[in-house]
C-alpha cells in the first residue's frame, strides 16, 4: 500500500533534469516541497506525450467507484490490467511517480500504538513508483513486499529502475512490476505529526516514537 508520500527536493526543474522531462513554467511556479501527501492531493507525475517525457501535475487517486467512498489511490500490478476501473490506463496511460520517501505504520512491539515510518533510499535518490494515469488522475501500482517491509505491510508501491521506467513508460509490460531490490530502500521512525494531513512541513520526518493508544475510562 502507498496512502502518503513526500517530495521535498527544492525545485520541480531539479526533477525534471533528473527524469529528462519537459516542464512548462507553470506547473514549476506552483510546485513547493511536501512532507505528507495524500490522496486527493496534486503531484507531479511523468508520462509519455508525442514520444516526450512531460512532467505534469495530476490529482492522487482515480474516481471513487461509488458514493462515500474514497479515492482509488492505489491498484494492484497483478489485477490492474483485467481489472475495469484500471485496464484502460494500464495500456494507455501508465506514469512515473516521482518521490523521495512514502510512509507506512508499523505496530509496535509493546502494541502500545501505531508508530509511522519513512520509507526512502539512503542515498537520496529519487523513489520511481510506477502509477497509471487517466484524465489528470494518477493512481500508484502496488506488489508484494520485499523482506524489509514485509513486517510492516502486505503491499508495497512497485519501485522501478532507470532503465524499468523507461520500459513502463514505452509499452504496458507487468515484468518490471516487482519488490524493491533488497538494499535499496531504508526505513526510519518519524514523528506522529504526520498522522494528520494537516501537517506538511519539515517536522513530519523529524525522529519519531510509539503514539500510545488512548486508554478507556470505564
Amino acid at each position: 500500500m502507498c496512502g502518503r508520500m513526500t517530495l521535498s527536493k527544492r525545485e520541480l526543474a531539479e526533477i525534471a533534469d533528473e527524469l529528462a522531462a519537459i516542464l512548462d513554467a507553470d506547473t514549476a511556479a506552483g510546485y513547493r516541497p511536501r512532507y505528507n501527501i495524500a490522496p486527493s492531493d496534486a503531484h507531479p507525475v511523468v508520462r509519455l506525450v508525442d514520444g516526450q517525457r512531460c512532467l505534469e501535475l495530476a490529482r492522487w487517486g482515480f474516481p471513487p467507484t461509488g458514493a462515500n467512498r474514497p479515492p482509488l489511490f492505489n491498484a494492484r500490478a497483478d489485477t490492474a490490467p483485467t481489472k475495469e476501473a484500471f485496464r484502460g490506463a494500464f495500456h494507455g496511460g501508465r506514469c512515473v511517480v516521482p518521490a523521495d520517501g512514502f510512509y507506512e505504520w508499523r505496530t509496535t512491539p509493546d502494541q502500545a500504538g501505531r508508530q509511522p515510518v519513512w520509507i526512502h533510499r539512503p542515498d537520496g535518490k529519487l523513489l520511481l513508483m510506477a502509477g497509471l494515469w487517466e484524465a489528470g488522475r494518477f493512481t500508484v501500482l502496488t506488489t508484494e513486499p520485499n523482506d524489509l517491509l514485509r513486517p510492516i505491510h502486505d503491499r508495497m508501491p512497485a519501485l522501478l529502475s532507470e532503465s524499468e521506467a523507461a520500459a513502463w513508460l514505452a509499452a504496458p509490460t507487468q515484468r518490471v512490476l516487482h519488490p524493491a531490490p533488497e538494499g535499496v530502500l531504508a526505513v526510519r521512525p518519524v514523528s506522529g505529526r504526520v498522522n494528520s494531513v494537516r501537517n506538511d512541513d519539515p517536522g513530519c520526518l523529524e525522529p519519531g516514537y510509539s503514539v500510545p493508544r488512548q486508554l478507556s475510562l470505564v
